[in-house]
């Protein structure tokens, strides 16, 4: 019996009429609906993040030197990456109808809210995308990540 391991075989080169082609899949999500923006939807998850920062804030200007203080802490790292998530959708140009309007969301949310440099994620996370899980291209999955 052998010991050498069996390598996959390459995949088979795709044409975009192929039902297992990224485009075909694209074009029956697309019709499906699955894509379209939302934006009642960010509202409404807007409102009640706002909400819960506005209430965490104040238990955490009402509770004083206290050890609860920590679950606060807790509840603003949460909040603060609902926050993240909702810049994310934001960049992605998910939010609002113009890709600038969606830019200076995605601003503020990342630079004013959650304090971390929009600019930086937008330049990682273009990488991540352009080469998706290869290694020594996508930042996503270097060892420092």
């Amino acid at each position: 019996m052998s010991s050498t391991p069996v390598l996959p075989s390459p995949a088979p080169s795709v044409l975009p009429g192929d039902p297992k082609s990224f485009f075909h899949v694209k074009k029956l999500v697309g019709e499906a609906g699955l894509i379209r923006r939302r934006p009642g939807h960010y509202l409404g998850i807007g409102i009640v993040l706002a909400a819960l920062l506005a209430g965490t804030v104040a238990g955490m200007l009402l509770l004083g030197e206290s050890w609860f203080q920590l679950l606060m802490a807790a509840a603003l790292g949460l909040l603060l990456t609902q926050f993240a998530f909702l810049a994310h959708e934001a960049a992605h140009r998910q939010i609002l109808a113009s890709g600038k309007t969606n830019d200076k969301l995605g601003r503020f949310l990342a630079n004013f809210v959650v304090g971390i440099s929009y600019q930086w994620w937008m330049n990682k996370h273009s990488k991540h995308h352009a080469t998706p899980n290869t290694i020594g291209k996508d930042p996503d999955i270097e060892w420092d990540t």
